[in-house]
């Protein structure tokens, strides 16, 4: 097995919208290749009661160099007071697939 930097952040948002606005920002700034937007269902507990409600979930594919500055870069402007950014480590990943990210992402100086 190849060992991989990359990784995929899962972010989730209320709304459509915002999810595919935060994608578009990430690849155009070069701090993920891919942003996939998926509409999900949580149950959660917030403020003491437990939720279900609609979401939808943004996963970026990245490196780990970038991963600092979009956690800085979604949480200026999400609109949850507590928003969910995780990396899940890619443990194996096709050759050219973990080439192609690592090509297009660039960690900021």
């Amino acid at each position: 097995m190849t060992e991989t930097d990359a990784f995929e952040i899962q972010i989730t948002y209320p709304d459509a919208d915002s999810a595919r606005a935060a994608a578009t920002a990430l690849v155009e700034t070069r701090l993920a290749a891919c942003g996939q937007v998926s509409e999900i269902s949580s149950v959660y507990t917030w403020e003491g009661d437990v939720v279900e409600d609609p979401e939808w979930l943004l996963t970026a594919k990245t490196t780990g160099a970038c991963l600092r500055a979009i956690e800085v870069r979604i949480s200026a402007d999400h609109p949850y007071d507590v928003p969910q950014i995780t990396a899940l480590p890619i443990a194996w990943g096709s050759a050219d697939y973990l080439a192609w990210i690592h090509e297009t992402c660039i960690a900021p100086e």
